[in-house]
């Protein structure tokens, strides 16, 4: 009896979860599963790749984005006053995604035009970061170049995007590395269809990243006991020096 290979055996699940009760076709252009539907951050936790599969039943380019929960962020510019640096000038956005990275099966302009990204915020660039007040155009387009640098810095977001590997005509993979500092929550990943520039199709699943074992303990107690937290770290502190000093004097 013949084995069957990884990529048979993934055609047969992915057919069978297009195929609705009684056999029935559904009528999904685009579908996408995850190798695992959950990040866990433990201690001493260097980071996770997210392996996606997917399979179109019709011609067209594709785009996957990973978009990590949304938060409001401060962007601070200093600047030289008396010889010193000091925080000039601040711009809060909104919605901005803690963690960020898109793959793609064509490049940016053959996939479609800069308005239909910025519809579906594919790319860094089509991204829409809304300030809380009313500010210069420039200004905001200034610290929101800022803050997407800072978030590349980090590792939250792509320098460039990743590809979208085809195994078959219709089936696909792509891949994702989330670095350490990757923040908890709920992820989405959207999955595209483009057909002439236009999207066509578009699958929707979710990732969450959370802490467990130790390191969920931790961040539990500091979080929900952080005065007895502090007075434990300022104890230890305190514990550490003196234990410190006293060997230094016995040497």
């Amino acid at each position: 009896m013949k084995h069957f290979n990884v990529l048979t055996l993934f055609v047969l699940v992915m057919t069978a979860a297009a195929i609705g009760p009684a056999g029935t076709v559904c009528a999904r252009e685009v579908t996408v599963d995850l190798a695992s539907a959950r990040v866990d951050i433990t201690t001493g936790f260097t980071g996770a790749t997210l392996v996606l599969h997917g399979v179109k039943k019709e011609p067209g380019d594709l785009a996957i984005v990973v978009r990590g929960p949304e938060r409001r962020v401060v962007v601070r510019r200093k600047e030289q006053v008396l010889g010193m640096w000091m925080n000039r000038s601040s711009v809060e956005f909104l919605d901005v995604p803690s963690y960020y990275d898109y793959a793609l099966s064509v490049p940016e302009p053959r996939l479609a035009e800069p308005v239909v990204l910025a519809d579906n915020e594919i790319g860094l660039n089509s991204l829409d970061f809304q300030p809380t007040n009313e500010s210069d155009p420039e200004e905001v387009r200034s610290f929101k170049e800022a803050l997407i640098w800072n978030q590349i810095s980090a590792g939250l977001y792509p320098l460039e995007p990743g590809n979208v590997v085809y195994l078959t005509d219709n089936f696909f993979r792509a891949t994702f590395d989330m670095p350490s500092n990757v923040p908890t929550g709920e992820y989405t990943i959207s999955t595209y269809l483009f057909q002439s520039g236009n999207v066509k199709a578009i699958d929707r699943t979710t990732l969450r990243v959370a802490q467990t074992g130790f390191s969920a303990d931790l961040y539990d107690f500091a979080h929900n006991r952080s005065l007895v937290y502090g007075l434990m770290a300022v104890f230890l502190a305190i514990a550490s020096g003196w234990a410190a000093n006293t060997f230094l004097r016995r040497d």
